[in-house]
């Protein structure tokens, strides 16, 4: 592991699905780690599909930006460098 990068299984580990009695702060905590999960590791994966890239954990700081963000090219821009890659 990178120092630019975390485990799939750390942000599961860390970060559980809360339960019925969680607080707001736990259930955020989860959202965030969850919308990262899917991000690194699904939808921007590189080639270790174990690891997620810090960088994307920048972007999930403030959700009403991310919001406004064109994820869709992103993945895209992704996608296709990967394939010529």
């Amino acid at each position: 592991m990178g120092p630019h990068s975390l485990e799939m299984g750390w942000l599961r580990d860390t970060f559980p699905e809360p339960r019925n009695d969680s607080t707001e702060v736990e259930r955020i905590r989860y959202v965030r780690a969850y919308i990262l999960k899917m991000i690194g590791g699904y939808l921007m994966s590189d080639l270790s599909p174990n690891l997620i890239h810090l960088m994307w954990l920048l972007k999930l700081v403030d959700f009403r930006v991310a919001g406004e963000f064109s994820w869709g090219s992103a993945v895209l821009a992704t996608l296709y460098r990967e394939m010529c890659g």
